[in-house]
């Protein structure tokens, strides 16, 4: 009797711990919580249980893993900015959850150097693309697709070939050297962004500011462009999209030329005007005769076509997406063609609950045939725009037209022929490969580890045949094969600290250690001499002499690096974000290798405040933020803290000639990095409940430290100098950005304005001296030169002011009052303006003519959507800008033998005729075509660079056959443009980048053109 409380106690216990084991039983939930409005993943989410203390927060990319109990009956998801969502957890263990923004912009997630941050949170200055805004536009580069839609960013693509990469300049051109911004493409240092096909591009995000750009150091002087390519989800369905689209393309304008009739009467003027006997080739009737027009002979109709697939999808463990696309875009002038194949694999797996690996492989091919376009001695364009228009592309026998019949007919090949007979391309293979594997140390804590590689092979080949029936005669044929290869290897370890303590100390913390490497090598050789021509003789072992092989590795070079970033957010008004880091380059000698590169930056949200929310109420939104960094560049010449000794220098000694070594090269031993100092103040602010969006940022960009070629010594004899950091340069200006959303039902639209307004200054060079281009065309000509106190590459030659009518205005004319060649001046002769009142026009004269700077680029986008019905234009424009026509300079020449411009026909032939072109003549003693402001014009352009009108068709029209849906469109790109420049195009980038780079920009040197592209597509998804 006495035991049976003892049992009763027992059973009661036993009782407790059934009850106990059945309320702690658990499972374990995970998934990805995602953005609505384009999928991509939420960092930093709030998940909890309701009724319990049971809660996570999803990771960067928005991934959430959490034990619930099994009485669990649903989950809420909250975020800030986005509308709260709960949702009943059934069976299910794996979630896919999309929350819906109810303030644009300020749930936006952004992606930044080593992470991801809020919109909300960034302090810095940092414009974004999405993939879904540049999707299926008829571009080769992504670079193309985002002209016109982010202020600060200046693309400029001046060569119209297929496959041509644009120049990209993020507030203004900060250096005369590569003023390239530094491209990531998922977590690695790239090339170029060509190779990516925009279709696979998930985000693109241009770092502008320092306090944004400064994580990535000595490389982010010129900006940083950041690119993220598409990837699957946990728990998501497999799902296929494919694209497709084909279109045309033409010229959007051609230049007007002299007839066969007019380019003789011309002609004969010129000998009239010089009282010389006309030449009796320009009184034979056959050049009288209208028989091609030769650009567009030479220029006719391209095309373009590209088709994609991806496949994504993923389960509670793994994600995945595959891609395959193919780009293929046939030029305007004949044979020339871009085609691309490309292939991607993404994906990330758990391994556990902590421990997560992916990889990011690119692999892509390109083959592509262009021609030279630059050269104005057998340029394409040159030549389409000079070569007689009497001679017919083909003679009635067959054999190609030519000028062989006269050297007044000009020295160059017909065109056609050309591109007819010319044998070349260039193939290009590569890799870009990332793979990482994260851990999750403790909570809030991270260790993320990446491994990356960017490897290319580069093939070009050019076959020239014996050349016999043109002017520009070529005895023997010519072979000439180039292979180049280059890798750079990355790896990198950094931790990530995020927690909120208190629910009001929000502290990120990023620091870790990164090292690069990269090597290459190359080799080219030529033969000349091929007896057999034929397409399977052309090979470097049929020619019978060597003329050149070379061969060698390209310089090696390491960067090894050290960075820390803080992000600290009271409240989630008051924030602060402070960066540094640490680059050590193998380019630069051991007592000047080390760069250190801080930045800091503060933000308020004032429209947290009470008080601003008590009384601001049309308000919704505004932050204000500044911030101060240094950056760096080593885009320069390698190894110059180094003096190259190079062997086979001929020399000659008592008149015997020896073969020896020769110091080719001089050493700076003091060089060192290029520094840009960027302050940064700007003001985002939303009104309407954030349905009117601006921004606001100005800016002032420092560079110093140039590295400038230092001017040649006599002494030197022909050593090279290397650079010297002598050089100071700045940028400074406005960007404004204004977007509107609206709509309701049915109909949804956007409007967004952006504007930049940036000045260029050279602040410091040599003392009185400048830098100047490369002459330029057949006349030699200097164009541009880049002086202290003015913008780079400014424009520089003689002003003018009209024509002489009679004798009496030269003998009266002060300008010429004391010159040696005034009695070579005649009527008809260009009247050009005595700048330092001396009485006589000389070099002393030549002075600035213009900025090929724009002073102001801007962008408008509209887009509306009805009922499954799309819309969207894009619009872009510059102003402020001077060109340099250098082509109608040489087009309006008449001591050339070539065509000209149609222009030539307003001629000055008598008293009163003309006041701007000048009087036909051989001689012209007065160099009436010299550089000058007659060749100076305007730049401005505005110009409709893509409109799209879709349709989607329903997923209900298709029943069960597996289409979600299919979206038609027709897209036109490039398809008007307004201005009043009179060349083939106003976007003018750098003329020779070859030689000059950054110190001629804006010269028309008759490039390939940019074309207009009509295409019809569809998206299907399965």
């Amino acid at each position: 009797m006495r035991y049976k409380p003892l049992g009763k106690l027992c059973f009661l216990l036993f009782m407790s711990c059934l009850l106990t084991t059945a309320a702690l039983a658990q499972r374990t939930i995970s998934g990805i919580v995602k953005d609505a409005s384009d999928s991509s993943g939420l960092p930093g989410v709030n998940i909890t249980v309701p009724g319990t203390t049971t809660g996570t927060i999803t990771d960067a990319k928005g991934h959430f893993s959490l034990q619930v109990p099994e009485s669990a009956k649903s989950l809420t998801f909250s975020f800030m900015g986005y509308t709260q969502q709960t949702i009943a957890i059934g069976t299910q263990t794996s979630f896919s959850v999309s929350l819906q923004s109810t303030s644009k912009g300020l749930g936006e997630v952004v992606v930044v150097g080593y992470g991801t941050q809020n919109r909300r949170d960034v302090t810095g200055t940092i414009s974004s693309i999405k993939g879904s805004d540049i999707k299926n536009l008829p571009v080769s580069d992504a670079a193309q697709a985002i002209q016109g839609k982010v202020p600060g960013v200046d693309i400029v693509r001046s060569d119209g070939s297929p496959g041509s990469e644009p120049n990209i300049r993020i507030r203004g051109t900060g250096t005369i050297n590569n003023a390239e911004p530094l491209i990531i493409i998922d977590g690695v240092p790239a090339t170029g962004m060509s190779d990516v096909n925009p279709n696979d591009i998930a985000s693109m995000e241009i770092l502008k500011d320092a306090s944004s750009s400064a994580i990535y150091g000595t490389r982010a002087a010129n900006g940083v462009v950041i690119i993220t390519t598409k990837k699957g989800g946990y728990g998501e369905k497999t799902h296929a999209t494919v694209n497709v689209y084909r279109g045309t393309s033409n010229a959007r304008r051609y230049i007007p030329l002299l007839t066969a009739p007019e380019l003789v009467q011309l002609k004969q003027e010129r000998y009239t005007n010089d009282g010389v006997a006309i030449n009796p080739l320009w009184q034979d009737p056959y050049y009288a005769v209208q028989r091609t027009d030769w650009q567009r002979a030479l220029i006719g109709t391209g095309s373009t076509t590209n088709a994609d697939v991806n496949l994504r999808g993923g389960s509670a463990a793994s994600n995945y997406l595959f891609s395959a696309g193919y780009y293929d875009e046939k030029g305007l002038i004949q044979n020339s063609f871009f085609k691309r194949y490309s292939f991607r694999i993404n994906s990330e797996h758990k391994l556990g609950s902590h421990v997560k690996v992916g990889e990011n492989l690119q692999l892509t091919y390109r083959n592509a045939r262009g021609f030279d376009t630059y050269s104005s001695q057998t340029g394409l364009i040159f030549s389409a725009l000079r070569f007689n228009p009497a001679i017919p592309v083909k003679n009635e026998d067959g054999s190609w037209g030519s000028a062989k019949a006269s050297n007044e007919l000009g020295d160059i090949n017909n065109p056609v022929f050309t591109v007819n007979n010319i044998d070349a391309y260039s193939k290009t293979y590569r890799v870009l490969a990332s793979v990482y594997a994260e851990v999750q140390i403790l909570d809030g804590l991270s260790l993320r580890v990446n491994g990356g590689y960017d490897g290319n092979i580069y093939q070009q080949y050019s076959f020239t045949p014996a050349i016999l029936d043109q002017t520009r005669v070529s005895a023997n044929a010519d072979l000439w094969q180039r292979t180049e290869s280059n890798g750079t290897a990355l790896g990198e370890a950094f931790l990530t600290y995020n927690k909120t303590f208190n629910n009001v100390h929000q502290v990120t913390l990023t620091g870790g250690y990164s090292a690069q490497t990269s090597h290459g090598d190359y080799f080219r050789a030529e033969r000349w001499g091929y007896t057999d021509e034929a397409a399977d003789q052309r090979v470097l072992d049929n020619g019978t002499t060597v003329y050149n092989a070379s061969g060698n590795y390209n310089p090696e070079t390491a960067i090894v690096s050290g960075f820390l970033r803080a992000f600290y957010g009271y409240k989630g008004k008051y924030l602060f974000t402070g960066t540094f880091r640490a680059d050590g380059s193998s380019k630069f000698p051991a007592g000047q290798r080390w760069g250190y590169f801080p930045a800091f930056s503060l933000g308020w949200r004032v429209s947290d405040e009470t008080f601003f929310k008590d009384n601001v109420g049309f308000m919704s939104n505004l932050k204000l933020t500044g911030g101060w960094g240094q950056l760096g560049n080593q885009n320069v010449t390698d190894y110059q803290y180094l003096a190259i000794v190079t062997k086979d220098r001929k020399y000659s000694f008592g008149g015997n000639p020896y073969t020896g070594i020769w110091n080719s090269s001089l050493a700076n031993p003091n060089i060192t990095w290029e520094k840009a100092e960027m302050t940064n103040i700007s003001a985002e602010m939303g009104f309407f409940n954030n349905a009117l969006n601006a921004t606001v940022t100005w800016f002032n960009k420092k560079t110093r430290d140039m590295l400038v070629p230092y001017p040649e010594l006599d002494v030197h004899g022909t050593s090279k100098i290397p650079d010297q950091n002598i050089g100071q340069m700045s940028n400074k200006g406005w960007e404004i950005e204004v977007g509107y959303n609206g709509g309701k039902k049915d109909i949804h639209y956007h409007v967004g304005v952006n504007a930049s307004f940036i000045k260029n200054r050279v602040t410091k060079l040599y003392s009185g001296t400048y830098i100047s281009s490369t002459p330029y065309g057949r006349q030699a000509q200097e164009i541009s030169r880049t002086y202290e106190g003015q913008p780079i590459a400014s424009f520089y030659g003689w002003k003018t002011n009209g024509i002489y009518q009679n004798q009496t205005e030269i003998n009266n004319d002060p300008n010429v009052a004391h010159d040696n060649n005034r009695a070579d001046i005649k009527p008809g002769d260009v009247r050009f303006v005595d700048i330092n009142g001396d009485g006589k026009i000389d070099e002393s004269d030549r002075t600035n003519l213009g900025n090929p700077n724009p002073k102001m680029t801007y962008g408008i986008q509209a887009g509306v959507d009805y009922k499954g019905f799309d819309l969207s234009a894009t619009f872009a424009g510059v102003a402020g800008v001077k060109l340099y026509n250098a082509d109608r300079m040489q087009g309006l020449d008449p001591t050339y033998s070539y065509n000209m411009y149609a222009e030539a026909m307003e001629r000055w032939h008598g008293e009163g005729t003309s006041n701007s072109m000048p009087r036909m003549s051989l001689e012209d003693a007065n160099q009436n075509a010299r550089t000058s402001d007659r060749f100076v014009e305007s730049g401005n352009y505005f110009s409709l660079r893509n409109v799209t009108l879709g349709y989607t068709i329903p997923a209900r029209v298709w029943g069960k056959s597996g289409i979600s849906d299919i979206r038609v469109y027709a897209t036109g790109q490039n398809v008007f443009m307004i201005t009043k420049y009179k060349g083939l195009n106003p976007e003018l980038g750098y003329a020779a980048p070859s030689t000059d780079g950054n110190l001629m920009r804006g010269v028309d040197v008759a490039t390939y053109p940019q074309a207009r592209v009509f295409t019809f597509g569809a998206t299907m998804n399965f």
